[in-house]
Order: C-alpha cells, then sequence, then structure tokens
C-alpha cells in the first residue's frame, strides 16, 4: 500500500504499511506503518512510535 507518507525518524518512504480499524463511511482509515530504513514502527494519523503493538504483532529488534 502506497500513502505517500515518510518516516518520522528518518524520513525514509520505503514503509511496510498495515490499515487499523475499521474503514469509516468516508472510507478513511488509520495506518501504522514500520520503517524499511530504520525499522521505526509509528501510527499514520497520530504520529506515535511504538517499540511493541499487538495491532500488528510489532516488536523492536
Amino acid at each position: 500500500m502506497d500513502c505517500g507518507c515518510h518516516c518520522i525518524k528518518c524520513g525514509s518512504t520505503k514503509l511496510n504499511s498495515k490499515r487499523v480499524g475499521i474503514i469509516e463511511k468516508d472510507g478513511y482509515f488509520d495506518m501504522h506503518h514500520t520503517c524499511i530504513d530504520c525499522n521505526t514502527h509509528f501510527d499514520h494519523l497520530e504520529g506515535i512510535t511504538f517499540e511493541a503493538c499487538d495491532v500488528c504483532n510489532y516488536k523492536t529488534n
């Protein structure tokens, strides 16, 4: 999935993305991204970074 986002830590556009939550009536849905370059995992809308994410089964290495 390509949304044009960039990593909030290193600025890379190489992201693995996952839809989280429900699809709203207007078609919007929230995304979590993991940067391929620096492994930062973050929420698309809120800009919060996670060291672990139960939604995506993400854990820092």
